[in-house]
Protein backbone atom coordinates (compact mmCIF):
# COMPACT_ATOMS: atom_id res chain seq x y z
CA UNK A 1 0.00 0.00 0.00
CA UNK A 2 1.23 3.46 -0.86
CA UNK A 3 2.12 5.72 2.04
CA UNK A 4 0.72 8.86 0.43
CA UNK A 5 -1.18 9.55 -2.77
CA UNK A 6 -2.11 13.00 -4.00
CA UNK A 7 -4.14 13.74 -7.11
CA UNK A 8 -4.46 17.01 -9.00
CA UNK A 9 -3.43 19.22 -6.08
CA UNK A 10 -3.85 22.92 -6.70
CA UNK A 11 -2.97 25.63 -4.18
CA UNK A 12 -3.35 29.33 -4.95
CA UNK A 13 -2.11 32.12 -2.68
CA UNK A 14 -4.04 35.40 -3.07
CA UNK A 15 -1.82 38.37 -3.82
CA UNK A 16 -2.65 42.01 -4.43
CA UNK A 17 -0.45 41.88 -7.54
CA UNK A 18 -2.17 38.75 -8.81
CA UNK A 19 -2.81 35.30 -7.37
CA UNK A 20 0.24 33.01 -7.18
CA UNK A 21 -0.22 29.35 -8.08
CA UNK A 22 1.95 27.44 -5.59
CA UNK A 23 0.88 23.96 -6.71
CA UNK A 24 -0.46 23.40 -10.21
CA UNK A 25 -2.26 20.05 -10.64
CA UNK A 26 0.36 17.99 -8.81
CA UNK A 27 -0.20 14.22 -8.73
CA UNK A 28 2.20 11.70 -7.19
CA UNK A 29 2.39 8.72 -4.87
CA UNK A 30 4.99 7.74 -2.29
CA UNK A 31 5.68 4.26 -0.97
CA UNK A 32 7.94 3.07 1.84
CA UNK A 33 10.96 4.83 0.38
CA UNK A 34 13.13 7.92 0.66
CA UNK A 35 11.98 10.67 -1.72
CA UNK A 36 13.68 14.00 -2.37
CA UNK A 37 11.70 17.01 -3.53
CA UNK A 38 14.35 18.95 -5.44
CA UNK A 39 13.92 22.49 -6.67
CA UNK A 40 14.70 26.16 -6.05
CA UNK A 41 12.89 28.49 -3.68
CA UNK A 42 9.34 29.03 -4.89
CA UNK A 43 9.10 25.67 -6.67
CA UNK A 44 6.23 24.50 -4.44
CA UNK A 45 8.15 22.08 -2.20
CA UNK A 46 7.17 23.63 1.13
CA UNK A 47 3.56 24.07 0.03
CA UNK A 48 3.35 20.38 -0.86
CA UNK A 49 4.85 19.58 2.55
CA UNK A 50 2.22 21.79 4.14
CA UNK A 51 -0.60 19.97 2.35
CA UNK A 52 0.74 16.58 3.43
CA UNK A 53 1.12 17.73 7.04
CA UNK A 54 -2.38 19.23 7.10
CA UNK A 55 -1.23 22.83 7.69
CA UNK A 56 -2.11 23.93 4.15
CA UNK A 57 -5.50 23.15 2.62
CA UNK A 58 -5.57 22.67 -1.16
CA UNK A 59 -8.03 24.61 -3.28
CA UNK A 60 -8.52 21.53 -5.43
CA UNK A 61 -7.41 17.90 -5.45
CA UNK A 62 -7.32 15.01 -3.01
CA UNK A 63 -4.84 13.55 -0.51
CA UNK A 64 -4.92 9.94 0.66
CA UNK A 65 -2.77 9.06 3.68
CA UNK A 66 -2.12 5.33 4.03
CA UNK A 67 0.69 5.32 6.60
CA UNK A 68 0.42 3.94 10.11
CA UNK A 69 1.65 5.37 13.42
CA UNK A 70 1.08 8.94 12.36
CA UNK A 71 3.29 11.61 10.90
CA UNK A 72 6.61 13.11 11.98
CA UNK A 73 7.58 16.60 10.81
CA UNK A 74 10.84 18.53 10.90
CA UNK A 75 10.32 22.09 9.69
CA UNK A 76 13.01 24.53 8.55
CA UNK A 77 12.96 26.11 12.03
CA UNK A 78 13.18 23.66 14.98
CA UNK A 79 9.86 23.23 16.83
CA UNK A 80 11.46 23.20 20.29
CA UNK A 81 11.11 25.14 23.51
CA UNK A 82 14.55 26.69 23.92
CA UNK A 83 14.15 27.14 27.68
CA UNK A 84 13.46 23.45 28.29
CA UNK A 85 16.10 20.72 28.34
CA UNK A 86 16.34 18.08 25.64
CA UNK A 87 14.69 15.55 27.96
CA UNK A 88 11.86 17.95 28.81
CA UNK A 89 11.21 18.73 25.14
CA UNK A 90 10.98 15.04 24.27
CA UNK A 91 8.79 14.29 27.27
CA UNK A 92 6.43 17.09 26.21
CA UNK A 93 6.32 15.77 22.65
CA UNK A 94 5.54 12.27 23.93
CA UNK A 95 2.73 13.57 26.14
CA UNK A 96 1.21 15.40 23.16
CA UNK A 97 1.21 12.11 21.23
CA UNK A 98 -0.48 10.32 24.13
CA UNK A 99 2.49 8.03 24.76
CA UNK A 100 2.97 6.30 28.11
CA UNK A 101 5.85 7.31 30.37
CA UNK A 102 7.64 4.03 29.71
CA UNK A 103 7.25 4.42 25.95
CA UNK A 104 8.58 7.98 26.09
CA UNK A 105 11.58 6.94 28.15
CA UNK A 106 12.36 3.93 25.96
CA UNK A 107 12.05 5.85 22.67
CA UNK A 108 14.00 8.79 24.06
CA UNK A 109 16.93 6.59 25.10
CA UNK A 110 17.06 4.80 21.75
CA UNK A 111 16.92 8.04 19.78
CA UNK A 112 19.51 9.99 21.74
CA UNK A 113 21.90 7.06 21.37
CA UNK A 114 21.34 6.87 17.61
CA UNK A 115 21.64 10.64 17.22
CA UNK A 116 24.70 10.90 19.45
CA UNK A 117 23.21 13.36 21.95
CA UNK A 118 23.23 11.24 25.12
CA UNK A 119 25.48 13.75 26.89
CA UNK A 120 23.13 16.62 26.03
CA UNK A 121 19.92 15.14 27.42
CA UNK A 122 19.72 17.49 30.43
CA UNK A 123 21.03 20.59 28.68
CA UNK A 124 18.80 23.51 27.73
CA UNK A 125 18.09 23.60 24.02
CA UNK A 126 19.11 27.26 23.79
CA UNK A 127 22.67 26.25 24.67
CA UNK A 128 22.98 23.78 21.80
CA UNK A 129 24.60 24.36 18.41
CA UNK A 130 22.44 24.51 15.29
CA UNK A 131 23.35 20.95 14.35
CA UNK A 132 22.49 19.58 17.78
CA UNK A 133 19.17 21.47 17.83
CA UNK A 134 18.34 19.85 14.51
CA UNK A 135 19.13 16.42 15.98
CA UNK A 136 16.85 17.10 18.95
CA UNK A 137 14.10 18.27 16.60
CA UNK A 138 14.52 15.08 14.60
CA UNK A 139 14.25 13.05 17.82
CA UNK A 140 11.03 14.92 18.64
CA UNK A 141 9.56 14.03 15.25
CA UNK A 142 10.65 10.39 15.48
CA UNK A 143 9.55 9.79 19.07
CA UNK A 144 6.19 8.12 18.22
CA UNK A 145 7.79 5.98 15.45
CA UNK A 146 5.85 7.64 12.60
CA UNK A 147 4.99 5.90 9.35
CA UNK A 148 5.98 8.99 7.35
CA UNK A 149 8.67 11.55 8.15
CA UNK A 150 8.51 14.96 6.44
CA UNK A 151 11.72 17.02 6.39
CA UNK A 152 11.52 20.56 5.01
CA UNK A 153 15.06 21.75 4.16
CA UNK A 154 16.34 19.87 7.24
CA UNK A 155 20.00 20.87 6.89
CA UNK A 156 19.51 24.60 6.38
CA UNK A 157 22.33 26.44 8.14
CA UNK A 158 24.27 23.29 9.03
CA UNK A 159 27.94 22.76 8.20
CA UNK A 160 29.12 19.76 6.17
CA UNK A 161 29.91 17.62 9.23
CA UNK A 162 26.57 18.30 10.93
CA UNK A 163 24.74 17.63 7.68
CA UNK A 164 26.48 14.29 7.22
CA UNK A 165 25.74 13.28 10.83
CA UNK A 166 22.06 14.09 10.45
CA UNK A 167 21.65 12.00 7.29
CA UNK A 168 23.64 9.15 8.80
CA UNK A 169 21.23 9.07 11.76
CA UNK A 170 18.19 9.14 9.47
CA UNK A 171 19.60 6.27 7.39
CA UNK A 172 20.27 4.27 10.56
CA UNK A 173 16.70 4.76 11.80
CA UNK A 174 15.20 3.90 8.40
CA UNK A 175 17.20 0.67 8.24
CA UNK A 176 15.37 -0.54 11.36
CA UNK A 177 11.84 0.40 10.25
CA UNK A 178 9.53 0.70 7.25
CA UNK A 179 9.23 4.46 7.72
CA UNK A 180 8.89 6.50 4.54
CA UNK A 181 10.82 9.76 4.26
CA UNK A 182 9.95 12.76 2.10
CA UNK A 183 12.37 15.66 2.24
CA UNK A 184 12.57 19.00 0.46
CA UNK A 185 15.96 20.31 -0.59
CA UNK A 186 17.67 22.53 -3.14
CA UNK A 187 20.94 20.60 -2.76
CA UNK A 188 21.64 18.01 -5.46
CA UNK A 189 24.19 16.38 -3.15
CA UNK A 190 21.41 15.58 -0.64
CA UNK A 191 18.87 14.58 -3.26
CA UNK A 192 21.29 12.02 -4.72
CA UNK A 193 21.04 10.02 -1.46
CA UNK A 194 17.31 9.41 -1.94
CA UNK A 195 15.69 6.34 -3.50
CA UNK A 196 13.75 8.70 -5.74
CA UNK A 197 13.97 12.34 -6.84
CA UNK A 198 11.03 14.54 -7.78
CA UNK A 199 12.17 17.73 -9.49
CA UNK A 200 9.71 20.61 -9.08
CA UNK A 201 9.45 23.99 -10.78
CA UNK A 202 6.73 26.65 -10.65
CA UNK A 203 4.40 24.39 -8.69
CA UNK A 204 4.68 21.46 -11.09
CA UNK A 205 6.43 18.10 -11.14
CA UNK A 206 9.02 18.35 -13.93
CA UNK A 207 10.59 14.90 -13.72
CA UNK A 208 10.37 11.92 -11.33
CA UNK A 209 12.66 8.91 -10.98
CA UNK A 210 15.59 7.35 -9.17
CA UNK A 211 18.83 9.39 -9.24
CA UNK A 212 20.46 6.79 -11.52
CA UNK A 213 17.47 6.75 -13.91
CA UNK A 214 17.46 10.52 -14.22
CA UNK A 215 21.22 10.65 -14.75
CA UNK A 216 21.23 7.79 -17.28
CA UNK A 217 18.53 9.55 -19.29
CA UNK A 218 21.07 12.23 -20.22
CA UNK A 219 23.27 9.65 -21.94
CA UNK A 220 26.73 8.31 -21.25
CA UNK A 221 28.45 11.69 -21.53
CA UNK A 222 27.64 15.38 -21.56
CA UNK A 223 29.63 18.38 -22.69
CA UNK A 224 30.00 21.20 -20.20
CA UNK A 225 31.00 24.44 -21.91
CA UNK A 226 31.88 27.74 -20.30
CA UNK A 227 31.49 30.66 -22.69
CA UNK A 228 33.26 33.99 -22.41
CA UNK A 229 30.09 35.81 -23.42
CA UNK A 230 26.45 34.72 -23.02
CA UNK A 231 25.79 36.24 -26.43
CA UNK A 232 27.80 33.41 -28.00
CA UNK A 233 25.15 30.88 -27.00
CA UNK A 234 23.17 31.30 -30.25
CA UNK A 235 26.24 30.25 -32.23
CA UNK A 236 26.78 27.23 -30.02
CA UNK A 237 23.10 26.27 -30.18
CA UNK A 238 23.18 26.30 -33.99
CA UNK A 239 26.28 24.07 -33.92
CA UNK A 240 24.49 21.64 -31.59
CA UNK A 241 21.56 21.36 -33.98
CA UNK A 242 23.90 20.69 -36.90
CA UNK A 243 25.47 17.71 -35.13
CA UNK A 244 22.17 16.43 -33.76
CA UNK A 245 22.62 17.37 -30.10
CA UNK A 246 20.55 19.47 -27.70
CA UNK A 247 21.73 22.11 -25.26
CA UNK A 248 20.59 24.26 -22.36
CA UNK A 249 22.36 27.14 -20.70
CA UNK A 250 22.46 29.18 -17.53
CA UNK A 251 24.30 32.39 -18.21
CA UNK A 252 27.66 31.44 -19.73
CA UNK A 253 27.44 27.79 -18.57
CA UNK A 254 26.19 25.45 -21.30
CA UNK A 255 25.24 21.77 -21.03
CA UNK A 256 25.11 19.62 -24.16
CA UNK A 257 23.45 16.22 -23.89
CA UNK A 258 23.98 12.99 -25.85
CA UNK A 259 27.53 13.87 -26.85
CA UNK A 260 28.92 10.97 -28.94
CA UNK A 261 32.52 12.21 -28.99
CA UNK A 262 35.18 10.16 -27.24
CA UNK A 263 37.14 13.33 -26.59
CA UNK A 264 36.04 16.92 -26.03
CA UNK A 265 35.52 18.40 -29.53
CA UNK A 266 36.37 21.83 -30.83
CA UNK A 267 33.26 23.94 -30.34
CA UNK A 268 32.45 27.41 -31.68
CA UNK A 269 31.83 30.51 -29.60
CA UNK A 270 35.34 30.97 -28.22
CA UNK A 271 34.67 29.05 -24.99
CA UNK A 272 36.82 29.34 -21.90
CA UNK A 273 36.62 25.59 -21.31
CA UNK A 274 35.04 22.44 -22.75
CA UNK A 275 34.72 19.27 -20.65
CA UNK A 276 33.40 15.87 -21.67
CA UNK A 277 32.23 13.85 -18.66
CA UNK A 278 29.63 11.46 -17.27
CA UNK A 279 26.46 13.34 -16.27
CA UNK A 280 25.56 14.08 -12.65
CA UNK A 281 22.34 14.90 -10.83
CA UNK A 282 23.33 18.56 -10.98
CA UNK A 283 23.35 18.22 -14.78
CA UNK A 284 19.85 16.71 -14.57
CA UNK A 285 18.77 19.72 -12.52
CA UNK A 286 20.11 22.14 -15.13
CA UNK A 287 18.83 20.13 -18.08
CA UNK A 288 15.23 20.04 -16.92
CA UNK A 289 15.45 23.59 -15.59
CA UNK A 290 16.07 25.01 -19.02
CA UNK A 291 14.68 28.52 -18.68
CA UNK A 292 16.03 29.53 -15.31
CA UNK A 293 15.01 27.20 -12.49
CA UNK A 294 18.69 26.34 -12.02
CA UNK A 295 19.58 29.76 -10.65
CA UNK A 296 19.41 28.07 -7.23
CA UNK A 297 21.36 24.90 -8.12
CA UNK A 298 22.86 23.48 -4.95
CA UNK A 299 26.00 21.46 -4.40
CA UNK A 300 28.33 20.83 -1.53
CA UNK A 301 28.59 23.87 0.70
Amino acid sequence: MRCVEVDQLRVVYPNKDGDRVALDRVSLSIGHESVALLGPNGAGKSTLMGVLSGTVFPDEGTVHRGYENGLGIVFQTPALDELLTVRENLRLAGDLHGMSKDSINGSTQALIETLGIVDRIDQQVRRLSGGLKRCVDLARALLPSPGLLLLDEPTTGLDVEARASLWSAIDSIRSKSSMAVLFATHLTEEASKADRVILMSDGKVVVDGSPSELIDALGERVLRVQLRDEGKYDTLESWCKEIGCSSVHRGTDVLISHADAQHAPQVPGDPISVTLAAPTLEDVYLWHARAGIAESIGGPA
